[in-house]
């Protein structure tokens, strides 16, 4: 009911003024009521359409009392209104408001044929009632005015859809929530200052009544479309279009007169649509730029929250330059700020010696294109000076004509808890927890090492095993913390005692063994006196003195097959011979050492 009272209301308006001033070229109910249907949101008015027609017919029979004329004239505009709602759905113009460019060329499309069928039913039954109209013309006049008014009025009821969308924007999507009222002041003049230009270039257009200076609208209109968004620039171009053709309609042009207004507001509605379509393109442009801008921006953010969450860090390569961008987080990584921080020269320096050769080869196979990404781990100098461990990956996103790498992208992730954890659990897996030396399994794996080394450097290997004496007694007489603080000073002295190249381990128990390398048998006759006279010092601890004595065995191989499981045999059957001997002695595998 309101659609019908309104479009009524302007279409029986629009007849008597029209008339009266002897024009019918403005026109503005039609583009009204489809702009209403478009707020409403209504997929299929054929109601609605249907009372628009009757309506129109009406507003022409209480006019002219022709029934005929006035029916034929009511389905000419409802089949324009009919026209419009098809092509805005067809082309989806009308589900939503037209914020990209496409659209909009779409809409003016619509504007462009919708009027078609509508301006040759009312255009020949215009021309058959006035002789001075031939059909062509009249027609032409009913299509251009329809398009017109359309261009002109019905954009800001699309564009209202992103105003109501957008609850806390403001002129075209200007976050109040996200700007100073400082900002929101300046945001006001600017907005006070573009209104009143465009009203000084409304007020020169009747006041010379030269057409040519609509441009100066046209330009002050592309400032707000690159200021201030669709809907402002849309409702600006529509409130200036009928200002300046109330203008005109009513005489404050210069030298128009009854006879030729209409010639002066045809081509001046036309005038004012040519204007109004670069702003609106212009506004969607800056429309939809902003978005991507905004959906950049959020990606942006959405990836920082990620790397930081994930404790990385970002880094960017030119591959030809050498010349690299780090993330603040990767630079704060190796406790540096972003602007203490040189990626370009200083990243070689950065990386451990150890690790960078393998780095290189890692990055360079995927430059090549062997591997799908590249990925290495590697040791990096903190600013403290201590070494960092991170997990550096990357992929070429960038190659020239010749498939040469360009650019690589790739992120930084601090492994270092991760790389001391394992190799903590290493640790565990491969040493004592006791002593801290060598468990069993080291020591099996150390002799196939040895036979190898031993095959490719000749010389001769040597297993050293050693027990501790009395050690029960120990552990009864002291108790177990006095037992563990003795194998814990036996370790020591062990490693203290043994060369850097021998392999120290706890084979379990009192039992300890070393696997040394030399030259002479009498290297190792020296190393077991050695061990002896150590291992026999006093052990001093907690409420407890010891002196402890050894008993030790040692087997000689010189082929790399000698090392295996019986070189540890006949080393433990020349322990038996020294404990044999009395303890706190040695003894060679076929001969026997002299008494410590």
């Amino acid at each position: 009911m309101a659609l019908i009272c309104v479009y009524g209301g302007l279409a029986y308006a629009t007849l008597v003024f029209g008339r009266q001033m002897g024009v019918v070229v403005v026109w503005p109910a039609t583009a009204i009521a489809i702009g209403m249907l478009i707020v409403w949101g209504r997929p299929r008015p054929w109601p609605e359409i249907a009372a628009i027609g009757l309506a129109n017919a009406a507003a022409h029979y209480a006019l002219d009392g022709e029934l005929i004329l006035s029916a034929v004239l009511g389905v000419a505009n409802a089949s324009t209104v009919l026209a419009t709602c098809l092509g805005l759905s067809w082309t989806k113009v009308g589900t939503g408001a037209p914020s990209t460019v496409r659209k909009v060329v779409r809409l003016f499309f619509v504007a462009a044929a919708a009027p078609i069928p509508g301006a040759l039913i009312g255009g020949v039954a215009t021309a058959s009632v006035q002789t001075v109209a031939d059909p062509f013309h009249a027609t032409i006049a009913w299509w251009l005015v329809e398009a017109v008014n359309f261009i002109l009025l019905v954009p800001p009821f699309l564009f209202w859809r992103i105003r109501r969308e957008r609850l806390a924007a403001r002129l075209g999507g200007w976050d109040t929530r996200r700007t100073d009222a400082r900002r929101r002041r300046l945001r006001r003049l600017e907005l006070g200052a573009a209104c009143l230009a465009l009203a000084v270039a409304g007020v020169l257009v009747p006041i010379t009544g030269t057409l040519a200076l609509i441009e100066l609208s046209a330009t002050v209109l592309l400032w707000f479309a690159l200021r201030f968004g669709v809907f402002a620039t849309a409702l600006t171009a529509s409130v200036f279009a009928i200002c300046v053709t109330g203008a005109a309609f009513f005489d404050f042009w210069p030298d128009v007169t009854d006879l030729n207004r209409s010639s002066v507001l045809l081509p001046l509605q036309a005038m004012l649509a040519l204007t109004t379509v670069p702003a609106l393109l212009v506004a969607v442009i800056m429309s939809e730029r902003r978005r991507e801008l905004a959906a950049l921006d959020r990606d942006a953010q959405r990836l920082s929250f990620a790397l930081e969450g994930a404790n990385d860090g970002l880094w960017d390569w030119h591959v030809p330059t050498a010349e690299g961008f780090f993330s603040p987080r990767a630079c704060r990584m190796f406790g540096y700020e972003p602007e203490e921080f040189n990626g370009s020269s200083a990243w070689d320096a950065l990386v451990h010696p150890d690790d960078l050769a393998k780095a290189r080869a890692a990055f360079d196979a995927h430059a090549e294109g062997e591997t799908a990404f590249y990925e290495a781990e590697m040791r990096c100098r903190h600013k403290n000076g201590d070494w960092v461990w991170v997990l550096d990956r990357g992929k070429i996103v960038e190659r020239d004509a010749e498939g040469h790498a360009v650019r690589a992208v790739g992120t930084l992730t601090d492994i270092s808890e991760r790389k001391n954890l394992e190799q903590a659990l290493e640790h565990l897996a491969t040493h004592d927890p006791l002593t801290g030396l060598a468990n069993r399994g080291v020591f099996e794996r150390g002799l196939l090492r040895a036979a190898a080394r031993l095959d490719r450097m000749g010389g001769r290997i040597a297993v050293v095993l050693i027990d501790l004496d009395h050690f029960k007694q120990v552990n009864d007489t002291f108790g177990h913390a006095a037992g563990d603080a003795l194998l814990q000073e036996t370790a020591i002295r062990l490693r203290t005692a043994a060369r850097a190249d021998d392999l120290v381990a706890r084979l379990g128990g009192d039992e300890f063994a070393v696997i040394a390398s030399g030259q002479t048998a009498a290297e190792f006759d020296s190393l077991a006196e050695r061990l002896c006279a150590v291992l026999a010092e006093t052990v001093f601890g907690g409420g407890f003195e010891v002196t402890p004595s050894v008993s030790i065995g040692v087997a000689v191989a010189g082929v790399g097959a000698q090392v295996d499981d019986d070189l540890v045999v006949r080393a433990d059957r020349a322990l038996y011979a020294a404990k044999k001997a009395g303890r706190g002695t040695w003894r060679f595998f076929g001969g026997a050492g002299r008494v410590a």
